[in-house]
């Protein structure tokens, strides 16, 4: 048959399809038996007419589970039993493979397609039904034998022009491949003469030469093929085919011609078949996945859909997947690297013996010559990236960066071949795609231990490998100042961001090549030559500060970041900004000014607190800060201006940043001491009481004393040596006080009586503070007397002195602990009575809460460290207590720290789901609820006018965390009901946490016996101090330890409140069951409670805290706690209670407490009654006194008479 008969034939043919064919007249096997049954007289329309009937009866088959489904399938059934052959020699469908050789051999282009593609329907049909496999597996074997095989070659080797012929033999290939899960894949790869040799022409194919309309074309068909031979072939025998010419390059190489589902599923086969097969080697992988393939499937980044003008999203995102699975993980062609040390160097061999001139980093042996080229083992992806085009395609880039975290050694590599930019500065989108892909580049972190194995070898990397991922060199001094001189808002936040970024890096690194081995010094000295090549690359100081300059005033964000990056300069650079001559003194006045006026909105407050920070770090380090200059504008300087904000708001960010400075600053300059807490002293004399507060008059008193002890130090030095000699007591004391003792008769003579007195008061807080300090007390009650000597002739100020000095020595000032970030100090009156002995008084003064009752864990600041969690193995990060740390981020006071950790935890959910974690069902129902809590948190406290929502109460990051431990060990006793909760709803109601958990600790019995109770518990609880251990005791002392690290602010508090919390803690206290270890703890949460603002004034008067307190005084041991104590009272415990009273007393607001109690009637009679009894007791008084009076004087006129009667 001619070419052009065919032709017709096939159009003929298509025309008579339009008209539905007889299938459903199929109803026994006789029927296919006659309708297959072929002479050799039966014409080749005739064949494929019959061909085509029953395909189309294959094609339509009905479901199985319906009565004419069952029929149909029957049919086949026994069709296939009676056409299967007796002997591996004979065929199966004997008489269809014997029309399908008749029509090789006449040139049948019509029934040469017809039959491989019922061939391939019937395969596709059966593939679902188990009891065809034996016949199927025999159909196969039967389609491999020499002559089909020949067929099939002829038909793949047919010309282009007919790819009817083609496509239905690679079909049918495909159908065998994958039947019964590749069982025969071996089989036909075997055959790869035959089958395989034309393959690499057909997928060689070109749009053009496809024929139009069809709806599936050789190409696509073979793409299928070799996706079935990767999925099911052999590990040995997918190898070859990989290694087989161009097969796999001209699979991909026309994909962006095809439609999205194909591109997709080839893709994802190419993941799943390829990098997903642990069995394949990586130089097969990196074989197959070569530069030239790698940047054939890149093109599919530019893949457009039809009628659609931009990039296919799904194709993007399955690209993006595949992509990053072979270029940045173990599994893919990713080579292990040494990170900033080029392939070929050896840094633990030594340069140089002892005999040789040390040279340091100028020696021959440190070869550092990769500024043109530098050497990387994954040469492939280094040829692939650089056909990326980061600055037009964010997911290009993002590839990159993360090949960059993968492979550090890529970086300088990419960068000698790429050194400039684009297109230059300025508002051009390729300029914007390249800054953002380098700034990603410089926020990389630093390779641990630069890349080498588990620890820092002798000699330091290449310092040219390292500069370039601490500053590109695209992003050189000329680009960067050209971006700053830019009156652009855009251009100069990218480039003040991109500074800070850089500095925050080199730090890092700094401080990697510090912890270098201590033998080595040429890290030291690397060190000083990174900063030199750091320096040549970034604009001067005074180009940031001019962009400063010419900003608008209103333009309070950008300011805040330019003063990130000065700030930068000057904390992590402080040697290249000593020349600088901007007193940024001025600045921080302004900002201090402006956050006293009302017209600034939250928003804009919180920016303006934000950039003193930034200048107050700066204005430390920056040699030209006048810190006590007093302007005429102003009324004190400008150390006394931060002073009075740190006095006046405590628990600011603004005070935490600035107490280091003050201190730094008072103690350099010598004003006060630096060996002890001098500067805590000066604050805490400075604060407010109920009777007394720093007028303006003390505080240009004490700015005037510091201005002449800075000016005029040795003066008052000599004035301390003369006074300590004269003593004899060598205790240091601060300069100021000499200053303030000597500078007091100035202030008699111009200031009223008023500014005198408060001035006194201060004096006399501010020497008391410096006793607490551990200062000269000898010497200052010196420098008191001579301060009354110098108030001879104004008896008034000397009175009003004393007074001050005799007031104050009835108060004993308690510096504030550091650790709690308070800068202020609370003032606590002794009592000067009570039923408590001033033995016991004295104990309960001794005693050091701090030290007794420790702070709860830190909230994190930052994310260092908690943002990388790269297959995590969640067993030891909960252990080592780096996932609670992520957690405990959630209830950050910053909230750009709480949106970070919230990111990063879910994605740590998604890890979960795919890890091998025992336990990760309980942690994936953990962090879901933790995540879960917090959306709903976000969203009920959300404002349209607020910047953002506070943060989460901290029950409910502790609670996660309280959870962790008992998660990960199913013998736990609180495994059972901690899983109960997880299981009770998909969030938590914050509101009813608490209540929740007070009844299943006090009220609900424990799920295990005492007996039951693990050992790790029973040594790690002190629940059973004098007493055994119970289980009851053990998940009490668990509940007191969640609520110990839950306290921590007013909102806090306000939960507990509500619960109840503290009045079921007072009452288990009393009961006699009660163990020493719990009532410890219960004294620890009340001392937590004080510290919070309000806390004291809540325990008073909603939980009746004093009263209890005086009980629990009185408490007396148990028998169930040992005989030893039985009947007697703990001094450990009752100093500990007294303690905690003093505290709740000293840091309650009195005033407001008697208002409180003078609205209560029961305090109303109570205070009548103690008057009358008072009364009573004083008339009492009064007739004793009288009658004693009266006895004596009988005495005395008795005792005369005697005298006289004796004379």
């Amino acid at each position: 048959m001619s070419v052009a008969n065919g032709e017709r034939s096939r159009k003929r043919r298509k025309v008579e399809a339009d008209a539905p064919l007889n299938t459903t007249s199929i109803s026994s096997s006789d029927q296919l038996h006659q309708l297959l049954q072929f002479s050799p007289s039966t014409s080749p329309e005739d064949i494929k007419a019959a061909v085509n009937r029953f395909t189309e009866f294959l094609s339509n088959f009905a479901n199985e589970e319906s009565p004419e489904g069952t029929r149909q399938l029957k049919v086949l059934k026994k069709y296939c039993d009676e056409q299967s052959s007796a002997s591996h020699d004979q065929l199966d469908f004997a008489n269809l493979l014997s029309a399908w050789s008749n029509a090789s051999q006449s040139n049948a282009e019509a029934v040469l397609a017809a039959i491989p593609r019922c061939l391939a329907q019937f395969f596709e049909t059966i593939s679902s039904h188990v009891e065809f496999r034996e016949f199927g597996i025999s159909l196969c074997h039967s389609l491999l034998k020499r002559d089909q095989l020949r067929i099939i070659d002829r038909s793949l080797s047919s010309p282009r022009s007919k790819e009817h012929l083609i496509t239905p033999c690679l079909q049918l290939l495909t159908e065998i491949i994958s039947f019964d899960g590749g069982a025969l894949a071996s089989n036909v790869f075997s055959r790869r003469d035959f089958l395989y040799r034309r393959l690499e022409g057909i997928l060689s194919q070109t749009p053009a030469t496809l024929i139009e309309g069809s709806s599936v074309t050789a190409q696509q068909v073979s793409l299928e093929f070799i996706l079935a031979n990767l999925r099911y072939l052999d590990s040995t025998s997918k190898s070859e085919l990989i290694t087989h010419g161009k097969t796999i390059f001209l699979a991909v190489r026309n994909l962006p011609n095809l439609p999205v589902d194909i591109v997709i599923n080839i893709l994802k086969g190419l993941e799943r078949s390829i990098i997903g097969d642990g069995n394949l080697s990586k130089q097969i992988k990196i074989r197959c996945f070569n530069s030239g393939v790698l940047s054939a499937l890149a093109k599919l980044y530019g893949y457009k859909t039809q009628g659609n003008d931009g990039p296919a999203v799904e194709v993007r995102n399955a690209l993006q997947q595949l992509l990053l699975q072979v270029c940045t993980t173990p599994k893919g062609v990713l080579l292990a690297q040494s990170g900033w040390y080029p392939t070929g160097t050896n840094p633990e061999t030594p340069g140089q013996d002892e005999n040789m001139i040390d040279l340091g980093l100028d020696s021959p042996f440190y070869f550092d010559d990769y500024a043109e080229k530098v050497p990387v083992k994954n040469g492939a992806l280094s040829a692939f990236i650089q056909t990326l085009r980061p600055e037009s395609d964010v997911q290009q880039a993002d590839l990159i960066v993360a090949l960059f975290n993968a492979a550090p050694e890529l970086v300088a590599d990419y960068l000698t071949k790429k050194p400039k930019f684009v297109v230059p500065p300025g508002d051009d989108p390729k300029w914007r795609g390249q800054f953002a892909f380098l700034f990603s580049v410089v926020q990389l972190p630093v390779p641990q231990n630069c890349g080498w194995d588990e620890k820092l070898p002798l000699n330091p990397p290449p310092l040219s490998v390292v500069i370039e991922s601490i500053l590109p060199r695209p992003l050189d001094r000329a680009t960067i100042g050209k971006c700053l001189r830019m009156n652009d808002e855009i251009m100069t936040i990218s480039a003040t961001r991109l500074l800070t970024m850089a500095f925050e890096k080199l730090d890092s690194v700094l401080k990697v090549f510090e912890k270098a081995p201590a033998e080595s010094h040429l890290w030291k000295q690397a060190s000083g030559k990174l900063i030199s090549l750091f320096v040549e690359r970034i604009p001067p100081l005074q180009d940031v500060i001019t962009a400063l300059q010419k900003l608008e005033k209103e333009n309070e964000p950008t300011r805040t970041v330019v003063l990130e990056c000065i700030a930068a300069y000057h904390t992590i650079l402080p040697s290249i900004t000593a020349g600088s001559k901007f007193d940024f003194g001025v600045p921080l006045s302004k900002g201090l000014q402006s956050l006293e006026s009302d017209a600034l909105d939250t928003a804009t407050k919180d920016i303006v607190l934000g950039q003193i920070v930034h200048i107050m770090q700066i204005a430390y380090i920056s040699p030209a800060t006048k810190w006590f200059h007093k302007a005429a504008s102003e009324d004190v300087s400008l150390i006394v201006q931060l002073l009075r904000r740190c006095v006046k708001n405590p628990d600011k960010l603004v005070t935490k940043e600035a107490l280091p400075i003050l201190k730094g600053v008072l103690t350099n300059k010598g004003i006060l001491n630096t060996n002890v807490r001098s500067t805590d002293a000066l604050i805490s004399s400075l604060n407010a009481t109920k009777k007394w507060q720093p007028e303006l008059v003390a505080y240009q008193f004490l700015d005037n004393c510091m201005s002449r002890t800075v000016q005029r130090p040795v003066k008052y030095l000599d004035q301390l040596e003369q006074a300590q000699q004269f003593l004899s007591d060598s205790t240091p004391l601060s300069l100021l006080a000499c200053c303030v003792a000597e500078q007091w008769i100035h202030l008699l003579k111009k200031e009223k009586k008023q500014g005198i007195k408060n001035v006194a008061e201060w004096v006399a807080g501010f020497f008391s503070a410096l006793d607490s300090a551990g200062e000269n007390y000898r010497v200052m009650m010196h420098l008191k007397e001579e301060m009354l000597k110098q108030c001879d002739g104004n008896e008034k100020a000397k009175e009003t002195l004393e007074k001050a000095f005799e007031k104050q020595r009835k108060r004993h000032v308690v510096l504030s602990g550091e650790h709690l970030g308070e800068a202020d100090s609370k003032e606590r009156e002794v009592p000067e009575g009570g039923a408590d002995g001033p033995a016991q008084q004295q104990h309960a003064g001794d005693l050091d809460l701090v030290e007794n009752f420790p702070p709860p864990p830190a909230i994190p600041t930052s994310l260092a460290g908690l943002d990388r969690w790269t297959k995590p193995d969640f067993e030891s990060e909960i252990q080592t207590g780096r996932l609670a740390n992520l957690i405990r981020s959630l209830i950050s006071p910053e909230p750009e720290v709480r949106l970070q950790a919230f990111h990063i935890l879910q994605h740590i959910i998604h890890a979960v789901q795919q890890s091998s974690y025992d336990e990760k069902t309980q942690l994936y129902l953990l962090l879901g609820e933790l995540c879960e809590t917090i959306k709903s948190h976000v969203l009920s406290n959300s404002q349209p006018t607020a910047t953002a929502p506070p943060p989460p109460p901290s029950i409910v990051a502790e609670l996660a965390i309280h959870f962790l431990p008992t998660i990960s060990d199913p013998s736990s006793p609180f495994y059972r009901k901690t899983n109960s909760f997880l299981l009770r709803a998909p969030q938590w109601s914050v509101p009813h946490i608490l209540p929740y958990w007070l009844k299943e600790t006090f009220l609900t019995e424990p799920e295990i016996d005492d007996p039951d109770i693990p050992a790790t518990f029973q040594q790690g609880s002190g629940g059973g101090s004098g007493g055994n251990i119970n289980a009851q005791a053990l998940e009490i002392e668990h509940f007191l330890d969640l609520l110990l690290k839950s306290l921590r602010t007013e909102t806090d508090m306000d939960l507990l409140r509500r619960a109840q919390v503290f009045t079921r803690l007072f009452s288990h206290y009393l009961a006699p069951v009660c163990t020493k270890a719990i009532r410890t703890k219960i004294l620890r949460v009340v001392h937590f409670a004080t510290r919070i603002k309000g806390g004291s004034e809540t325990l008073i008067t909603r939980t009746g805290v004093r009263e209890w307190l005086s009980v629990a005084k009185t408490l007396r041991g148990h028998s169930g706690h040992g005989i030893a104590g039985f009947g007697k009272m703990d001094h450990e415990l009752v100093g500990l209670v007294q303690a905690v009273e003093m505290q709740v007393l000293g840091t309650s607001d009195a005033e407001a407490i008697a208002r409180w109690e003078a609205e209560r009637r029961v305090f109303r009679e109570a205070e009548h009654a103690a008057k009358d009894n008072r009364e009573e007791k004083q008339d009492l008084a009064s007739k004793i006194r009288a009658e004693g009076a009266r006895g004596e004087s009988e005495s005395e006129s008795e005792n005369e008479n005697e005298d006289e009667d004796g004379r």
